[in-house]
């Protein structure tokens, strides 16, 4: 159940000025006209965003050999460094349903200028257009060509690691059980920032706190109708799609996760983390009070949004540093 009597101030100020539209939550009926909102104001944010220099961007071609889709890698790295670099894989959020590489990008460069790493952000298709497996296999197929061509890329093999947000972390846990499963490529590490896990977080509580700001349990609705598709309301959802459903989570990498006390992920999450702990897997996992869903999004300079960054940034500097730890 969530209150908004903490939430971080500067949240609620940016809140009480937000239009209309972006207060409601994401349906069929909308999904269009959210999504052309939503790149304006990353188009729009994207003006504002300072030249991050000393870093090159470059957009790759990877084959997804499940239709021959051709996924875009929009590869961020230091220009005039010869040996090979760490890199993150990352997975954009958006519900499964909105989103793009682009909005991520300045974010990426920021990280790759900071940590002196490479940052390939997969623009993997949304849901309801291209329900899982689809947007899950993107992914594998850019993780896949960061691994198959970490020589050509001068890119450390040993140093790999993804990063997802909301619903990309939501991909990032399914895309690091698929890993282990089926190829075996040696991660190093997962940051999982408010993953969207548990496809059975549908139903609203009983009770008048059930307000959950940004992202509420009707967008939530929506967007696994949307990714799920025929498999929605299954009992056999696969945990690839779904990995809160997941039995088995041992052999993952070490693993950061982050979530606000007054996010709706914030129960599945805690059980996640708990999860991966009693696995054996080595994990951090910080709750922000006064955190709604992408706190450290809507208000990255308050404390709590800073102090997130900072996490961000340590444990990724700690595995590409000491991989194998």
């Amino acid at each position: 159940m969530s209150t908004t009597k903490h939430l971080i101030n500067e949240i609620k100020n940016i809140i009480d000025h937000l239009p209309d539209l972006m207060k409601e939550p994401i349906t069929a009926d909308n999904l269009i006209e959210k999504r052309e909102v939503y790149g304006l104001i990353a188009a729009e944010m994207a003006k504002d965003q300072p030249t991050i220099d000393g870093i090159k961007t470059l957009e790759l071609k990877a084959i997804n050999p499940q239709d021959n889709f051709e996924v875009s890698l929009f590869l961020h790295r230091p220009t005039g460094v010869d040996t090979s670099l760490p890199c993150l894989l990352w997975i954009h959020g958006g519900g499964y349903i909105i989103g793009s590489a682009e909005s991520d990008g300045f974010m990426a460069q920021q990280i790759a200028k900071s940590l002196n790493c490479a940052v390939a952000v997969v623009d993997y298709r949304l849901a309801p257009e291209n329900p899982y497996p689809l947007p899950l296999q993107d992914c594998y197929t850019g993780l896949n060509y960061i691994f198959d061509n970490t020589e050509s890329l001068n890119l450390d093999a040993q140093k790999i690691a993804v990063l997802g947000i909301s619903a990309g972390a939501g991909l990032a846990a399914g895309l690091t059980l698929l890993n282990r499963d089926q190829s075996g490529n040696n991660l190093c590490g997962q940051v999982l920032l408010y993953p969207m896990l548990d496809d059975t977080n549908i139903l609203s509580a009983e009770g008048p706190d059930d307000n959950f700001i940004i992202w509420p349990r009707e967008s939530n609705l929506f967007g696994w109708q949307s990714y799920l598709g025929k498999l929605f309301g299954a009992a056999d959802v696969p945990s690839y799609a779904a990995a809160a459903r997941s039995q088995n989570l041992a052999g993952l990498p070490k693993a950061l996760v982050i979530v606000g006390d007054l996010d709706l992920f914030v129960q599945e999450d805690i059980r996640y983390a708990l999860g991966l702990i009693n696995a054996g897997v080595p994990t951090s996992l910080h709750v922000y009070a006064g955190g709604c869903h992408s706190f450290d999004k809507i208000a990255p300079d308050s404390l709590p949004g800073e102090r997130s960054a900072q996490e961000v940034e340590i444990f990724l500097s700690e595995i590409f540093s000491n991989p194998s730890l």
